[in-house]
């Protein structure tokens, strides 16, 4: 298994310590994670095609760190990511 450098890194800047987007990949996953509070609510629909690219690409890259989840909340994540209606529900 290739190393993540050698694959390549992901940098997130962290400027507002906002749990949205955590909380919209969590309940995508499938986690009980809940809705955000107010004044957070939902994401836009442009941030919640950002969260899903990254899913998909840990995903893609390292399956593995995704696959406890799968096997722990028993969900089919490669369908998950794929289904269009999910993120529907997730976003405004």
């Amino acid at each position: 298994m290739p190393a993540l450098g050698e694959i390549g890194e992901m940098h997130v800047e962290d400027k507002f310590r906002n749990p949205l987007p955590m909380q919209t990949a969590m309940n995508f996953l499938g986690m009980p994670a809940g809705p955000c509070r107010r004044p957070l609510g939902k994401m836009s629909k442009v941030g919640a095609m950002k969260v899903r690219s990254a899913l998909l690409a840990v995903w893609h890259r390292n399956p593995e760190v995704l696959m406890p989840v799968q096997e722990f909340f028993s969900v089919d994540i490669d369908r998950r990511l794929k289904s269009d209606e999910l993120w529907v529900e997730l976003a405004y």
